[in-house]
């Protein structure tokens, strides 16, 4: 259904070479979130490339360029919202952006709405450096940090449960460099259940990521993805993340905090 070969990375949070330009500085990374979003709206569009191939979302390749730095990245536009029987849609995609930003965390590459040939969709920056979850037992090395690449992978799977979209290792990459670990493609994420993700283990989180849960007000959430999110995909979210927390103080109570946060 999707190239996954084409799929992005968050190399730029920890080596910051960001699309095609390998001269891009290091910089903070809420800076250059910001940067990249303000790019992704902005930026003239040089040429689109149509992916018929890869199924009924066919997806659209775009080469970007603001006259000092091309990058390319993807545009999708299908948008079946629920209750449609197959729901897929961008809005989901940019939904599950704006949680991170509001938890505070990078675990999504910038995405934001935009139009592009009168068609209104997600345009999400496309990251080099990265290989698939899927191969990573056809590499013959190793993560350099075995416990930091543990940790991104336990993070990721209190995210996939707030969104409730399940893991699938061709959507999930991991930096060549850093070894750290994101998440791509979201387009049929917030099914409106209650309850999260049956057999997705939560186990560990970060400091950050818990202190964002905890701070994480209703209104807050209303107010970032009320236009991406229907009223039911918004109460079962705000439900999961009280979900999350539960299972993760009764973790603490039971190990010490130390041992679960990191």
């Amino acid at each position: 259904m999707r190239n996954r070969t084409f799929l992005v990375c968050l190399a730029f949070l920890f080596s910051l070479s960001c699309g095609l330009d390998s001269g891009l500085n290091v910089i903070q990374e809420d800076l250059n979130f910001k940067e990249l979003e303000e790019y992704l709206r902005t930026a003239k569009i040089t040429s689109i490339e149509v992916k018929e191939s890869e199924g009924r979302t066919a997806p659209w390749e775009v080469t970007l360029d603001d006259g000092k730095i091309q990058r390319r990245g993807r545009f999708k536009h299908v948008h079946r919202s629920r209750p449609h029987y197959l729901p897929d849609s961008y809005h989901y995609e940019i939904a599950a952006y704006e949680l991170t930003k509001l938890l505070g965390i990078h675990t999504i590459p910038p995405v934001v709405e935009r139009e592009i040939d009168n068609i209104r969709g997600a345009l999400q920056v496309y990251v080099e450096g990265c290989f698939l979850l899927s191969k990573l037992k056809n590499r013959s090395v190793a993560p350099p940090d075995k416990e930091k690449f543990a940790y991104s992978l336990q993070e990721l799977s209190v995210l996939e449960n707030l969104t409730y979209c399940v893991r699938d290792e061709r959507d999930t990459l991991i930096n060549e460099i850093t070894w750290h670990v994101c998440r791509v493609d979201f387009s049929e994420a917030f099914a409106p259940e209650m309850n999260l993700i049956p057999g997705s283990e939560i186990t560990r989180c970060s400091r950050k990521l818990y202190d964002g849960l905890s701070n994480l007000s209703s209104d807050a959430l209303r107010s970032k993805l009320g236009v991406h999110l229907n009223k039911d995909e918004i109460e079962a979210l705000l439900k999961r993340g009280k979900l999350v927390l539960e299972k993760l103080n009764n973790l603490i109570k039971e190990k010490g905090e130390d041992e679960i946060l990191f």
